[in-house]
């Protein structure tokens, strides 16, 4: 069951936890973009970008014991629920970590050869 929208919350905003979760997000669309995912799926995991996004936005702009700040709580809950249902224990590591790759170097991200396609 989710928690109540706009629930009370008085701890400090985790925002390197949020900020780090939007990077891994990042990264897992890129590689679905890398293997040509479908246009719904693509909006899935931006929909999840959007939320991580809107709650370090909020957190920044609002002060603890506001309703911006409990949104931004809310906001950032709801986008780390739906990011781990964007992957599961068979998603492999690879892909995101190239895609996070080229994001870094500026590169347009290449698959690596595995010892199965030699």
């Amino acid at each position: 069951m989710d928690p109540p929208l706009l629930s009370r919350r008085e701890d400090p905003f985790p925002f390197e936890a949020v900020r780090d979760l939007l990077g891994i997000v990042r990264a897992i669309y890129g590689a679905a973009r890398a293997r040509r995912a479908g246009r719904l799926e693509l909006q899935r995991i931006a929909a999840v970008g959007r939320d991580l996004s809107e709650a370090l936005e909020l957190a920044v702009s609002s002060r603890p014991d506001t309703v911006g700040y409990r949104a931004a709580w809310t906001r950032a809950e709801m986008g780390t629920r739906k990011a781990a249902e964007l992957v599961d224990a068979l998603t492999p590591a690879e892909p995101l970590l190239t895609a996070a790759l080229g994001r870094v170097t500026g590169s347009p991200t290449r698959k690596r050869k595995t010892p199965f396609d030699r």
